[in-house]
């Protein structure tokens, strides 16, 4: 087993050891069977006028690679991949078996270019094979720590190869290689029935939106619909011409300077060996860490820049006119810092380009760039070559001219492929339907032009009209169409009430009148200390543009967040207890969603809120494609704190996390103190309810306790008074000190009189939790619930409701028996934990059976009316219920269709 600190130090998060480890085999064992071909081919093309065979041989191969590549598309349309991917290697154990023969029989020039056309195809089946599998079972944000990693395996495999290459000095020793080759390339077709067995290998796409940007007709039967396998292609044609290229230059030198053929091959051999190796270390040490500094714009650009210095270089040193021993130096190093950079920097981040689109794109796109455009720069590049080896004095630097264009060429192309990535992930997150698809536009917002109020319309009556249920919605309609006329009393609302409900109210109108004015109060509201104000104004602002003078402050905004979360997991870190564990859990998810609602103040709105919808999202490709935009448009310190709130990773990484990018916490506070001490202007009231149950005041920190003691939330006042209780139990006289300090604080304010002959809210919380309808749901969520939950108790026979009744109540069982008739005939019998009634939630519809009582039975009923009300505050409460009431939907169905006998 590979020790945990190799896994950390490469980026390998548990649940992925072996499946890295198992590509990085595969790939090793492909690795040793294509370097051993190509030695062999390498031998026999350099032992007779390299100048002219080179470039026969890469057009030859170039050829063969194209048709390959077209044969193997037809079949990645009409074959399962894990078929494809098992035949592909069949067919390559029986390609080695050909070259065999032809090592054997022909030592002519033809069968030398045979050989090295045999070793490209070869090469190119396993590159579609491992990277066709590699993108399907990997998205794009483990493409980005992995690929370099999995693609390092065939590293060391042909740097065993270029040794092997050095000890050759006879044609019968290249049949030894390649029998070694043959049993590589059937352990490789043993691990890949071994990756497939652990994974489902699918490439089927799921829906998704047409792209805005369609290209021409003919251009989409070779890309598709997507400019940047455009772009892609264009650009590997530039970057596989100059890598040929700078390959033959380095062959051809090596051979005028060393003629003797066991010397040449030795040289070659070394220099290979040494570049393999450099290339697997600096893959599995410097790669992922060079793309998370860079980020995938300047990485892209890295090799065609390093590239093109290397050529200014040369005509230096031409001109100055230096020997034959420094030109080859030149030609190794310059060979050697391309083959690096291109195995270690540009692979894998051109193969990170195609993850955001759909599995059959991706596939595609890759085969293409590798099965045609890529073969399609080696024949240009061959063909180049051969046309300058009948000129000697072209020869020797007009390449290096057309190298330089290409690479200009490539630079060009890559700088806009960045803009095509990020419109593929924008893509790729993107909904299917929406409004620019057809659906109709909303009504648009009428301002205090279009309807003038009227004499019987006044603001102050409105704004009360907006606490009674009754006239809240026309009144919130008068308001909107008032438009300016109100908003300096909307702004005072906002800027002095007490009432959280009505903020929330005034916030939504607010957001409904697009004028600046407007957004100023929203973004006032923002800015107060109060979270909770912060997350309603964030969620009005949503319907304004972001506005470049305010950036300043929402950026500070963020920063405040991100110090609130790193507070909180040294809380999580410090803090073993199950509950308060729980809520700080859920406070952290509310920190990420207003961190989402500032960056939609800060970038454009679209491509966050596609975002925020992608890390929630159920599957993994998505939310890694949310990630991955995120990383390419924010800050990198912001973007890697909000990574490290929604990974899975250990408590202890992500406050390595929050430390490293927002320093350590200069006085940090306990979380239990500082939480009862920030009280409901930044937790919600089951967070304080939890931490007032562990909290141990001083005489210091005593005075804390008033706000809660005066809490609007009956489930805080239970545990600030179970607070006080607990302190004259167990410190007597500092809570004497205390009552004589505050003498406003009565007897009767104090007593638990009001809360014991009731259930508590605490435990209301906790048979909501222990029904099934909530489960799922945060205990931080269902305490808004207790406000709205009446305690009604039944005699034994007692009817609860009768069938044919208009339902407009949930009813939850806390003691006793209920059982469900229809006539004399028992349906059902529930108990504590159970749920009945439940679909009068959300359609009032009459009652399908009757409800009476078996004995004496307390129970909870939640109105529909009352609901709603919380449901417009909670849309978790929504989203729970409906998820729960199709899981039953679903089950019933299955009854139904159940085969007769088989129940």
């Amino acid at each position: 087993m590979i020790p945990t600190t190799w896994h950390r130090s490469l980026g390998i998060r548990p649940d992925e050891g072996k499946t890295v480890w198992l590509f990085f085999l595969h790939n090793f064992l492909l690795g040793i069977g294509t370097i051993l071909v190509y030695v062999s081919a390498n031998v026999i093309l350099l032992e007779n006028n390299p100048e002219r065979n080179l470039p026969l041989a890469y057009g030859v191969a170039a050829l063969a690679m194209m048709v390959v590549g077209r044969v193997y598309t037809y079949y990645e349309h009409h074959l399962l991949l894990q078929k494809l991917a098992v035949r592909v290697l069949l067919a390559v154990v029986a390609l080695t078996g050909v070259l065999g023969v032809l090592v054997v029989v022909g030592h002519s020039v033809a069968a030398a270019v045979a050989i090295m056309a045999g070793y490209r195809v070869i090469y190119l089946l396993t590159n579609l094979e491992f990277w066709g599998v590699s993108a399907v079972v990997f998205d794009v944000r483990q493409g980005r720590r992995l690929f370099s990693i999995i693609s390092s395996g065939d590293m060391p495999a042909k740097a065993l190869g270029a040794v092997l290459a050095i000890l050759i000095h006879a044609h019968t020793d290249l049949l030894y290689l390649l029998l070694t080759a043959f049993g590589a390339y059937l352990g490789a077709l043993y691990t890949l029935r071994t990756t497939l067995r652990s994974h489902v290998i699918d490439a089927r796409a799921a829906p998704r939106r047409e792209r805005r940007q369609a290209m021409a007709a003919q251009l989409q039967r070779w890309f598709g619909n997507s400019r940047m396998v455009l772009s892609v292609c264009l650009s590997m044609t530039a970057i596989a011409a100059v890598t040929t290229g700078v390959e033959f230059a380095f062959f051809v030198n090596v051979k005028h300077k060393f003629h003797d053929q066991a010397t040449v091959m030795q040289y070659v051999g070394s220099v290979l060996a040494v570049t393999y190796l450099l290339a697997m270390l600096f893959k599995l040490l410097l790669s992922g860490q060079l793309l998370d500094r860079l980020g995938v714009r300047w990485t892209l650009v890295t090799l065609p820049v390093v590239v093109l210095s290397g050529i200014f270089v040369f005509y230096g040193l031409w001109l100055t006119g230096v020997g034959e021993s420094a030109l080859l130096l030149y030609f190794c190093g310059l060979y050697l810092v391309m083959e690096v950079l291109r195995r270690g920097v540009f692979d894998p981040v051109f193969l990170v380009l195609f993850q955001p689109l759909s599995p059959p794109e991706r596939l595609q796109a890759h085969t293409l760039a590798k099965g045609f455009f890529e073969p399609l720069g080696m024949a240009l590049a061959g063909l180049l070559l051969f046309g300058l080896h009948r000129f000697p004095q072209l020869s020797q630097w007009a390449p290096f001219g057309w190298m330089g264009l290409l690479m200009v060429g490539a630079l060009y192309l890559l700088h806009h492929t960045y803009g095509h990535y990020l419109t593929e992930l924008q893509h790729s997150l993107s909904r299917r339907f929406s409004a620019e698809d057809g659906e109709p536009e909303p009504d648009q917002l009428l301002t205090d032009a279009e309807a003038a109020p009227t004499e019987a319309d006044t603001v102050p009556d409105l704004l009360a009209a907006l606490r009674d249920k009754a006239t809240r919605a026309p009144a919130a309609d008068r308001l909107i169409r008032l438009g300016a006329a109100a908003l300096p009393a909307l702004r005072e609302v906002l800027a002095t009430t007490s009432d959280e409900a009505l903020v929330r109210r005034v916030a939504h109108i607010c957001g409904r009148i697009p004028l600046p004015a407007s957004r100023e109060a929203l973004v006032a509201l923002a800015r107060q200390p109060n979270l909770f104000r912060r997350e309603v104004a964030l969620r009005a602002l949503r319907s304004f543009a972001p506005v470049a003078a305010d950036a300043a402050g929402f950026q500070a905004l963020v920063q405040e967040e991100m110090r609130l979360a790193q507070h909180l997991l040294h809380g999580l870190d410090a803090n073993p207890d199950e509950d308060l564990a729980s809520a700080l859990q859920y406070e952290l998810t509310k920190v990420e969603q207003r961190v989402f609602g500032l960056l939609l103040q800060l970038y454009p709105p679209h491509i966050i809120a596609d975002a925020q919808r992608g890390v929630a999202h159920a599957t993994r490709e998505r939310q890694a494609n949310a990630l991955e935009i995120l990383d390419n448009i924010i800050p990198r310190s912001v973007y890697q704190g909000l990574q490290a709130l929604l990974d899975m990773m250990p408590i202890s990484e992500k406050i390595a996390t929050f430390d490293a990018l927002f320093g350590s916490i200069v006085r940090p506070v306990a979380v239990v103190p500082g939480i009862v001490q920030r009280g409901e202007a930044a937790f919600s009231d089951w967070t304080i309810s939890v931490a007032l149950r562990q909290w141990h005041p001083t005489a210091g920190t005593l005075p804390a306790l008033l706000p809660h003691l005066a809490s609007a939330s009956l489930l805080i006042r239970e545990s600030a008074l179970a607070v006080l209780a607990a302190l004259a139990r167990q410190q007597p006289g500092l809570h004497r000190q205390f009552l004589a300090d505050y003498p406003t604080l009565t007897a009767s304010a104090m007593s638990h009189s009001a809360t014991t002959a009731h259930i508590s809210a605490a435990e209301r919380v906790n048979a909501l939790k222990n029904t099934a309808l909530f489960a799922e749901t945060p205990e931080n969520v269902l305490s808004s619930i207790v406000p709205i939950m009446k305690e009604v108790s039944f005699v034994d026979g007692q009817l609860i409701f009768a069938k044919g009744e208009l339902g407009t109540s949930l009813f939850i069982p806390y003691e006793g028996e209920v059982g469900i008739f229809n006539g004399p005939q028992r349906l059902a019998t529930f108990r504590k934990g159970d749920f009945f009634g439940e679909l009068a939630l959300l359609d009032a519809e009459p009652r399908s059976a009757s409800a009476i009582a078996q004995g004496h039975v307390v129970a909870f009923r939640l109105d529909q009316e009352d609901f709603y009300d919380v449901m417009e505050e909670r849309g978790e409460v929504l989203r729970n219920i409906l998820r729960v009431l199709c899981q039953r939907l679903r089950r019933q169905n299955e009854k139904i269709h159940q085969p007769i006998g088989t129940a």
